[in-house]
């Protein structure tokens, strides 16, 4: 049966952890290939709505970092739904989409310790099969204890380096006017550069 990797988030901007941590996604879980679904509004991080850079350009960002891997893709789904991006409803459509397909979402152990107040969560383990990723910042005994008690099914621990690199702190840095080369990929390093992105006002 042929499995599909689901990787949402703002990716605002993405960078090179991500990039790490989905390709070992791809190779650990044995996916046929892992979707990039950049977020229109994330539903957990008002906060940061003002941080947000446009759709156009995340997406853009998103598609240069991926370019040449045989088995990352970008999908536009949620940019194209607009509104709130609930990953249930993202789940639905890649269901409907694939019909046949094991669908695996990889989330980041920090999203665990809030993933009971996700939109219609219950319903949405059952729709698709946890993969977490370690954070440094939260230890592997506490995001294992939250999942048992949402009594969600055993997820696939992947095995990755523990780097500390943050769309946060790289919008910071770029705030401040200082170097984030090495943290984003080039193709992106020179878009965030070409465009102005995350300058301060």
């Amino acid at each position: 049966m042929t499995r599909l990797g689901i990787f949402g988030g703002s990716f605002n901007p993405i960078h090179l952890a991500h990039l790490i941590i989905a390709d070992r996604f791809v190779e650990q879980v044995g996916l046929e290939c892992c979707y990039f679904v950049p977020a229109a509004h994330p539903p957990l991080k008002p906060a940061g709505a003002s941080e947000l850079a446009p759709a156009r350009d995340r997406l853009a960002m998103v598609e240069a970092a991926i370019a040449g891997h045989p088995r990352f893709r970008l999908d536009t789904c949620e940019i194209e739904r607009g509104g709130i991006s609930y990953t249930f409803d993202t789940v639905v459509f890649f269901r409907q989409r694939f019909p046949d397909a094991e669908l695996y979402l990889l989330i980041g152990a920090d999203q665990v310790l809030e993933f009971h107040l996700w939109h219609r969560w219950k319903e949405l383990l059952q729709l698709v099969r946890l993969c977490v990723a370690p954070r440094p910042s939260v230890p592997r005994g506490e995001f294992r204890r939250r999942l048992s008690r949402l009594r969600a099914a055993a997820p696939t621990l992947l095995e990755v380096p523990l780097l500390e690199i943050s769309s946060t702190d790289i919008r910071h840095r770029l705030a401040r006017g200082l170097s984030v080369r090495y943290l984003v990929p080039e193709p992106v390093w020179r878009y965030i550069s070409e465009h102005e992105l995350y300058a301060a006002p």
